[in-house]
């Protein structure tokens, strides 16, 4: 049987005296007393009327005594803001970067769990923008199979692969995340059956030419909306980077590569550099990346903050999906557009 609640005592310390400071230490009964209160009001939803009544004190005593137990720290509150967008932020990152479409969401947990909770914002906003008869172009990388996985029913459109593949993890695989979009929207798929690095130009050049490679390629002019990935090579956090032989790699971040986006690296000022590598590739180029009317990023973690910056300054992109931490490590740092015309 719930027991009736009993009134605070006529000469309760709360109701004698008020306290001029909050950080005073508490007496067993003054603690015991604002447990109380706190408890009815924020475990079994009484307002603070009610609780007044039971405990024949005013509502503003009620108030006090509340305001009082989180100053003694007897009450703390706690948001779950985990995958939840920053559209302030949003609004914020986009005027600092000049972008026209930025998606801010609050991550936490580990380097998987942010990269999972920006996948899923990614394939949210995508999924809400798409149009019937689109033709959208797809990269690679960790966040885009997430954010691949995580959409929702999309209309039927033709999707087109932007590079050749890297690695040998199938499920990430461009030709893997091209197959299941188009199973999903019901459209058309344009895979590229080929790796994203080749020994030399001229095998490149050659795949290039075989008629199923060269159809993909054609289709890039139709690409109405892109969706990349951000690699970043100083700090490295990049499956490009991974992918490479450690001396390449450490070799192409001598001659300042930063950042890399569908095969293209650049130094840290957006300039695009290491042709010598670019042209062993099998993928989408600048120029045709800058001639798609959107191209959305996706990236996660602040380790990836310079790499977007450069990508920004390099004209490569429109729009940005990342998380919180990244979108603050990108407005401490000075405008990736101030430094255009210096």
């Amino acid at each position: 049987m719930k027991t009736k609640p009993q009134p605070l005592r006529k000469g309760s310390p709360l109701l004698a005296r008020g306290r001029s400071n909050q950080s005073d230490e508490l007496t067993v009964e003054e603690r015991s007393q604002l447990l109380s209160v706190a408890r009815r009001f924020y475990l079994e939803d009484q307002s603070k009327i009610q609780i007044a009544a039971e405990l024949q004190i005013s509502r503003f005593k009620v108030a006090r005594m509340l305001d009082l137990a989180r100053a003694q720290g007897l009450v703390t509150i706690t948001l779950n803001d985990d995958g939840a967008v920053d559209w302030d932020l949003s609004q914020q990152l986009a005027q600092h970067l000049g972008l026209a479409e930025v998606v801010v969401v609050h991550a936490n947990g580990d380097t998987e769990q942010v990269r999972k909770r920006v996948a899923a914002a990614g394939a949210e906003f995508v999924s809400s923008t798409l149009r019937d008869g689109e033709v959208l172009g797809m990269a690679w990388g960790r966040t885009l199979s997430a954010l691949t996985a995580a959409l929702p029913r999309l209309p039927r459109m033709s999707i087109v692969q932007l590079t050749g593949a890297a690695g040998s993890d199938v499920g990430q695989s461009p030709v893997e995340l091209v197959r299941l979009i188009a199973q999903n929207s019901g459209g058309s798929a344009h895979p590229i059956f080929a790796p994203l690095v080749v020994e030399t130009a001229e095998t490149a050049r050659s795949l290039r030419q075989q008629p199923d490679i060269a159809r993909a390629f054609a289709m890039f002019a139709d690409v109405t909306t892109a969706l990349v990935s951000v690699g970043s090579w100083n700090p490295p956090d990049s499956q490009l980077y991974e992918f490479l032989p450690p001396g390449e790699r450490e070799a192409l971040v001598a001659r300042g590569v930063v950042a890399e986006v569908s095969a293209t690296l650049l130094a840290a000022d957006g300039v695009e550099i290491a042709d010598d590598f670019v042209d062993r590739t099998i993928a989408v180029s600048t120029a045709q990346l800058r001639a798609i009317p959107r191209v959305l990023a996706v990236a996660a973690g602040a380790r990836k903050a310079g790499a977007v910056a450069a990508v920004t300054r390099a004209g490569l992109i429109t729009g940005l999906v990342t998380d919180h931490a990244l979108a603050i490590e990108a407005l401490a740092a000075a405008s990736p557009r101030s430094g255009d015309a210096a």
